[in-house]
């Protein structure tokens, strides 16, 4: 059977009052919290119907606020990306102005130009090391790790763990030079003195066409006389090598000439003129425009065009020849690549001859150790500025143009005259005309300037969605207060009237707590 409590008189009405009173004090606390925290609510869920745009809001500025930590920290690499590549740019251009300028006192400025240009390929391998914050600039995908060896392994070498050696730029370039030099006439040979005609050769095997010089044509000049001296170049086949023959018919004049065409395995050639002088005269032995004695009779004048004739050639082989060597060389030691498994070619004598074999990692010193795969360099490293877009942000320490301007570098440090003496003149500009071309790269499209270009573009987005960013950003948050700030001169407005009217409450409250039947009477 149900029991229906009994309902006094006045009991609703006092249960009323005190629910308001705690309506009202719940209001008071709550306001006093707001004035003091400035929230409108300690958690999202007395936020009421603002809750949902509040977190939706606060998750948009937590992404923004990532994005903006790696704008700036990618700012600070491409901008000292730029820098630094810069800087092996203008290394380039001042080394080619200083080559360039030593030309009119070739013998005052090679010895120091070389000096300098070791010097200044250090530099250009240090700088392609540079880091920023842990995060190497020029390894490609690779920031994790040096993108360049050790200098003084890529310039010396190292000896591999069961001693054997393994190749530097120095020795990689010297063991070229030696190949393409042979016994000192760049493979060729010359008939014995005694012979008439007098016969250039090239070598009747395997290294012909691969080292050395090959013959590329042969005149002379007799305006006294035509056929004074007849050049009859026979050109060489897949059998049997190519010769040139001078064939002293009668006496030349003062002033008649031959010539010898020499090719080389960069595609380049040069050209020997040995002019006829008396035979009172002191001629040159050496040098690109050497010189015959006009002997007693036509042996005696075959002779000493084959005298001449040796002496040019070993002119040209230690001065073009060698500086077209090195270039060759220091090129394709530039073009190694670790991670991409390119080796540059080997030369193994252990046949007594010179061959090129393919290389490996225990024959030669690799100097680019960074990541080398088809990407474009600027795509391998990259930063997101927002939910849907990326600026590219990578570069690499082998691009071509930076490749270029190395060997430019290494040909100068090695293939200019270590010394004064002997023909430094046609040594030096044989350097000018290899080194010259590749320093050029510095600046001449496609040149490290364009790689700059690139990366000085990536900066000018990075700054532009840095400050897009930020204008985001104070949206966002401008939202999220709008939100969950309490205004604090409307809350201190409503906590002034909770105030007054919970206190009015109380006074009632008490007031009416002491009404009885005699004071209402009285």
């Amino acid at each position: 059977m149900t029991t229906i409590t009994p309902f006094a008189a006045g009991s609703y009405l006092t249960a009323r009052n005190a629910s308001n009173l705690t309506t009202l004090k719940n209001q008071l606390n709550d306001l006093s919290n707001q004035v003091s925290s400035g929230k409108v609510a300690t958690t999202y869920g007395g936020l009421g119907s603002g809750r949902s745009t509040a977190l939706a809001a606060q998750a948009t500025l937590s992404a923004l606020t990532g994005y903006a930590a790696g704008i700036g920290a990618a700012q600070t690499r491409t901008n000292l990306a730029v820098t630094s590549l810069t800087q092996v740019a203008t290394i380039g251009t001042s080394a080619r102005d200083t080559l360039n300028n030593g030309l009119q006192s070739a013998a005052a400025s090679s010895v120091a130009g070389r000096a300098t240009a070791l010097s200044d390929l250090q530099t250009a391998l240090d700088t392609l090391n540079q880091s920023a914050a842990g995060n190497y600039l020029f390894g490609g995908g690779n920031a994790t790790t040096p993108p360049v060896a050790d200098v003084n392994t890529i310039l010396s070498g190292t000896t591999n763990s069961d001693g054997t050696p393994k190749l530097g730029l120095q020795g990689y370039i010297a063991a070229q030079v030696k190949a393409d030099l042979g016994s000192g006439m760049g493979r060729l040979t010359v008939s014995p003195t005694g012979n008439n005609p007098v016969v250039v050769s090239e070598p009747n095997d395997a290294t012909r066409g691969t080292f050395g010089f090959t013959l590329g044509g042969a005149t002379s000049s007799a305006p006294s006389l035509p056929t004074a001296i007849t050049a009859t170049p026979v050109a060489g086949t897949a059998t049997t090598p190519g010769t040139v023959s001078f064939n002293v018919n009668t006496q030349p004049a003062v002033g008649d000439s031959v010539t010898v065409t020499l090719q080389m395995s960069d595609k380049t050639s040069t050209t020997l003129t040995l002019t006829a002088v008396s035979g009172s005269s002191d001629p040159a032995a050496t040098g690109m425009g050497a010189t015959f004695k006009i002997g007693a009779n036509t042996a005696e004048t075959a002779d000493n065009l084959n005298t001449a004739l040796q002496g040019a050639l070993a002119a040209a082989a230690g001065t073009t020849l060698a500086a077209s060597s090195t270039a060759t060389a220091a090129g394709n030691f530039f073009k190694g690549s670790a991670s991409a498994g390119v080796y540059p070619p080997h030369i193994d004598t252990s046949s007594g001859l010179p061959a090129y074999v393919a290389g490996t990692k225990d024959n030669t010193v690799l100097w680019y150790q960074g990541e080398d795969s088809g990407t474009p360099a600027i795509d391998t490293q990259s930063v997101q500025i927002s939910a849907g877009a990326s600026i590219g942000t990578g570069a690499r320490a082998n691009d071509g143009s930076i490749q270029q301007v190395l060997t430019g570098l290494a040909t100068m440090a090695y293939a200019l005259p270590a010394t004064t003496g002997g023909d430094v003149n046609t040594a030096y500009q044989a350097v000018v005309d290899r080194a010259g071309s590749l320093l050029t790269s510095a600046y001449t499209s496609p040149s490290i300037q364009d790689t700059v270009t690139q990366l000085s573009l990536a900066s000018a987005r990075l700054t532009n969605a840095s400050s897009t960013n930020a204008a985001t950003q104070n949206t966002v948050q401008n939202t999220i207060d709008g939100i969950e700030q309490a205004p604090t001169e409307e809350v201190v407005a409503k906590l002034l009237d909770v105030q007054n009217r919970l206190q009015a409450s109380y006074q009632i409250t008490a007031t009416l707590s002491k009404l009885s039947l005699v004071n209402y009477i009285s």
